[in-house]
Formats: structure tokens, sequence, C-alpha cells
């Protein structure tokens, strides 16, 4: 009888076993399937150089006159640290990505784009321009530049796959994004 109530007693222990090993593996399948399904919202309000993410604390822009503008992202409270993109609102606010890699072709009335980037002590590392007739300003290696909507009301901007020489001769990855308002910045009198 000890025999019976021992194999009893085995065999119990065993299927017990065998269904929370099976329910791991269900849990399991069923949670990468949720992974999947919702995969996580890429991050905005971000510049990231060099792969470390730094989050947008400000936003301002100025109206050049002309569809001209100057944006400004500001990477520290000081404003010391930012990022300054220059642009036509005709020519580079449409949705399109505009190559970085490339000047763009002559035309007059209308600013070329522009990327610059201010370390945390107000020295530009990074600055770029799209003018053909500029030699000494360097374009990116690689990386697009996507922008959709107004500063007026809300911009979307997007910088991918930059890769940028900067003035000290080193090679920078630089990635932007953003989506939401900018506030105006009044223009300092001369």
């Amino acid at each position: 009888m000890k025999t019976k109530q021992f194999l009893a007693s085995a065999a119990k222990a065993a299927f017990a076993l065998a269904v929370v090993v099976m329910m791991s593996a269900v849990f399991t399948a069923c949670s990468k399937d949720n992974d999947d399904d919702n995969p996580p919202a890429p991050k905005t309000q971000v510049v990231a150089l060099d792969g470390v993410e730094k989050p947008i604390v400000n936003a301002e822009y100025i109206d050049e006159k002309d569809g001209n503008y100057s944006l400004y992202l500001y990477l520290s409270a000081d404003r010391k640290e930012r990022v300054i993109i220059t642009l036509n609102k005709d020519l580079h606010m449409t949705g399109s990505p505009v190559k970085l890699t490339e000047k763009e072709k002559k035309h007059t009335g209308k600013w070329y784009w522009g990327v610059e980037y201010d370390k945390p002590d107000g020295t530009i590392l990074i600055d770029t321009w799209g003018n053909p007739s500029e030699d000494d300003y360097p374009v990116f290696t690689t990386g697009t530049l996507t922008i959709s909507g107004s500063p007026e009301s809300t911009i979307n901007i997007k910088l991918e796959n930059g890769l940028v020489k900067g003035k000290d001769g080193k090679e920078y990855s630089l990635t932007i994004s953003y989506s939401g308002p900018m506030t105006e910045k009044k223009k300092k009198k001369k």
C-alpha cells in the first residue's frame, strides 16, 4: 500500500510542476505579444549628441521676415547650451526631408538651411550651412531634417541620422526630436 501512496504522491507533484511550467510559458508568450502590439513611443523633446540625450527645456523662434525663421531649442536653463536651426518656411517647413548632406541650389531672398549646436559654455561646436557659396561651413556626412507645421502654432522637427564634423575636427552624431509650440523671441535691438 505504501508504494501506491508514494506513486500517487509523486504523480501529484509531477502534475503540479508541469502546470506551473506550462502557465509560466503561457504568461511569457502573452507578455511578448503585448510588447509587439504596443511598442514604446519614440522619444520627443530631446536632442542627442553622441547618443547622450538632453531634454529640450524651452523652444523659441524669431520671425526674420519674408518666411525666414530662426528656431532655438534650449537644453539648459541658462540658455547657453542650445541648437539653432535657420530656415525658410516655404523651402524647409514642408514635411519633406531636407538632405543635410548637400548644399542647396542657389536662390535669392530665402534663407538656406543651417544647424548650429552650442556647448554648455556657449561656444559653438557644430556650425553647418546649406549655402552653396559658403565653403567655410560644412554639411553633414549623413542626415535629414524634416520640419512641418509652423512655429506660431505647433511645429514638428526631426533631425535623423545626423553625422557631422564639429569645429574641433571630431565627428559627432546629432539627432533632434521636437513636437509642440514655440514662444516668439524678440530680436535684440542693435
